[in-house]
């Protein structure tokens, strides 16, 4: 288990959070599951292409309709992501990270 940072004290400007729950559109979708553990921390795994796959891994920041965002703790710096090439997300217990 690895020492947790704190998010930074200027904040990313992101469009205004999307209620997925009132939406019946999208209740039960990957991003009514993803905004729901926003301030989690993650890997995801992306398919780029047909046969390329690879992972993003931080604090999950921001979920839209077609992006998720993602707090890379060790660089300090945000990531967008396409939701669209999600196939696989790893979640982690409060203060837990990958070992390896």
């Amino acid at each position: 288990m690895t020492q947790m940072n704190t998010m930074p004290s200027s904040e990313l400007n992101v469009p205004a959070a999307e209620n997925f729950n009132d939406n019946p559109a999208f209740q039960g979708s990957i991003q009514q599951f993803l905004s729901d553990n926003i301030g989690n921390f993650v890997v995801i795994e992306f398919l780029i292409g047909t046969q390329a796959m690879t992972s993003r891994q931080g604090i999950l920041y921001s979920v839209g309709t077609s992006y998720v965002i993602l707090y890379e703790e060790v660089s300090r710096t945000f990531i967008m992501c396409d939701i669209f090439s999600i196939k696989f997300v790893t979640f982690y217990l409060p203060g837990q990270r990958p070992t390896a």
